[in-house]
């Protein structure tokens, strides 16, 4: 059964606007092209963009960083604007990072990455 998890999407594109995906960016893709390349029928590896894309959370500070979690990195604000500008997007909407106002908001120069917790259940149980 965990077999299938290697089969699913990294992310998905609504409307050519908004960028879905689990965890979050990686250093190693800047063009959303890039993530259609990768071979995803495979174990998630320890390092690498099916690692980060899975496996990232953003950050108040700029830049990159590596991630307290010990898998994927951090990534601050800008990087996130530049991914979006880059994409021609508006919106990066994640899930992995657990939230207690239920999603999160990080805005930088106007643009949007939000954080929706998918389990209220799990944040009125902690």
């Amino acid at each position: 059964m965990t077999d299938l998890f290697d089969y699913l999407p990294l992310a998905a594109i609504v409307d050519n606007k908004l960028f879905c995906l689990h965890g979050g960016l990686s250093p190693d893709i800047a063009d959303i092209s890039e993530i259609r390349t990768i071979n995803r029928k495979q174990e998630v590896p320890h390092s690498g963009a099916v690692c980060d894309l899975l496996w990232s959370d953003p950050e108040e500070k700029e830049g990159w960083g590596h991630s307290p979690r010990g898998a994927g990195f951090i990534f601050g604000p800008d990087i996130t604007a530049k991914f979006i500008h880059k994409n021609n997007l508006q919106l990066i909407c994640r899930a992995h990072q657990l939230v207690m106002n239920v999603y999160m908001i990080i805005k930088y120069l106007g643009i949007q990455l939000v954080t929706r917790t998918k389990n209220m259940h799990y944040i009125l149980c902690t």
